[in-house]
């Protein structure tokens, strides 16, 4: 049998990544002990989720410049895409109800203006192999990272062996926070304000990203702009202003999800009057729902969404969006274009495919066929008849080693699957963090760990 040679993309970043493992050994050979410090700084600085660190790898990932390249053309295309997907979806009352809304997501929708942006602050998941690039869905929100990434990104950079690696080959870092605080002040003026916002950060307090929070809350504060964390149950509505703790606050930067805010709403009431009578500028708005929906990335292979893309558009979509069509008995036409039945088609071909439902997040109701026994994806798709889901083509992760520091202070080599996640900022494409995981489910929620992306040149200095 041949052997197909890889794309040269993946045999350069195989180089790079060699290069970086054999100085970052003999580092450790020569006694260096910056690795053994490296997650006690992470720690330090706030990059904790759930109680346990984010990151406990001594590599970031590495991404071509050719690669981030690809990157930003196809989201270009993809960003105006979806703008048009979803001008068109709510415009069209079949498509509206097939995106699975419940009565409250669109009793909330009512409430915010709508807006061109594809919303303020949103995250997109990806999978990319050499030149492959697919996007698997959009995450407008609650889109988790963004504070991490930035501190996580600091700490490499000056972590010794990668100062070592960064001599030898041009690497350039990738921040984001600068560009969500851009994004949300642009949305605040858009609103109408015309001052310095008091901006807060809205979610429980419980919740396992509580760290990330204070680490965004302090980048606003960096910039001269009052941020703090409000949980929504301390909000009030009074006088015509929203309150928190008796301080007047202009933008909600809402991480809260809109699914937990319905079925509170009875605790979270002075944040929906306030949005109600358009107090306060509420990012991401509600009006994000519809682009959270796993059904739209079905919607963007529909005939009747997809004749209002331009060519590019439609080239994108068709190269570079996985297979996916909403569960139910219909005919329609699978992977390869044939047409087929689509339930039954479904249960023959599990290892080729995986089912979402239609909104969760956390990896929560994921089934990836490959992982599981026949009589399990039976099941998942049974209830997927029954509670709104996707079917998806499964696209393989890419894998890599990874060095980190074991129980006793050796270095060792571990394979990690990987998912790099793109952050758009009112549509525009400014920041990566890359998702890790011992297993193909790349979730936080479900284990995985992340670090921070830098680019890389094709070609050494």
């Amino acid at each position: 049998m041949t052997q197909v040679a890889p794309h040269p993309y993946v045999a350069a970043l195989a180089a790079a990544v060699d290069r970086y493992h054999d100085i970052l050994t003999s580092y450790v050979d020569r006694g260096g002990e910056d690795h053994l410090a490296l997650l006690d700084r992470m720690v330090k600085r706030g990059a904790v989720f759930g109680g346990r660190p984010i990151c406990t790898l001594l590599r970031p990932d590495f991404l071509l410049r050719s690669q981030h390249t690809l990157i930003a053309h196809a989201l270009r295309h993809f960003r105006n895409a979806v703008r048009k997907a979803k001008d068109v979806i709510q415009g069209n009352p079949e498509l509206l109800d097939a995106m699975g809304l419940t009565d409250g997501e669109r009793r909330l929708l009512d409430l915010c203006p709508e807006t061109r942006s594809l919303g303020v602050s949103t995250r997109l998941d990806m999978v990319l192999c050499g030149a492959d690039l697919q996007l698997m869905e959009l995450n407008a929100e609650g889109a988790f990272g963004v504070g991490y990434a930035d501190g996580l990104t600091d700490l490499f950079e000056a972590f010794q062996p990668m100062r070592e690696f960064s001599a030898e080959r041009q690497v350039t870092p990738v921040y984001s926070e600068g560009a969500l605080v851009g994004a949300i002040l642009d949305a605040w003026h858009d609103f109408g304000g015309t001052r310095l916002p008091r901006v807060a950060l809205v979610d429980w307090r419980e919740v396992a990203t509580r760290t990330e929070f204070d680490l965004i809350c302090e980048r606003f504060q960096r910039q001269g702009v009052p941020a703090r964390f409000v949980d929504p149950r301390e909000l009030e509505y009074r006088d015509g202003e929203l309150l928190a703790n008796g301080e007047v606050i202009d933008v909600v930067y809402r991480r809260v999800l809109t699914s937990e805010l319905l079925s509170r709403e009875d605790e979270v009431k002075p944040l929906l009057e306030a949005c109600r009578a358009r107090v306060a500028c509420v990012v991401n708005s509600f009006r994000a729902k519809l682009l959270d929906k796993k059904m739209l990335f079905a919607l963007l292979h529909d005939p009747r969404v997809d004749v209002a893309f331009s060519a590019e558009e439609r080239e994108v979509i068709a190269h570079h969006v996985p297979w996916t069509r909403k569960v139910e008995h219909t005919r329609t036409s699978g992977p390869e274009g044939a047409e087929v039945d689509l339930v039954p088609w479904i249960a023959e071909h599990r290892l080729d495919l995986v089912i979402k439902p239609n909104d969760e997040v956390g990896g929560r109701g994921v089934v990836i066929g490959a992982n599981v026994e026949p009589g399990v994806w039976e099941r998942a798709l049974e209830l997927a008849l029954v509670d709104p889901s996707v079917v998806q083509r499964r696209v393989p992760l890419a894998s890599a080693m990874f060095p980190e520091v074991g129980a006793a202070g050796e270095m060792y080599f571990s394979r990690r699957y990987l998912e790099p996640d793109a952050y758009l900022f009112r549509g525009e494409f400014k920041g990566l963090l890359t998702r890790l995981s011992s297993t193909t489910l790349c979730n936080v929620h479900a284990g995985a760990g992340t670090v921070p992306t830098f680019i890389i040149e094709d070609e050494p200095r």
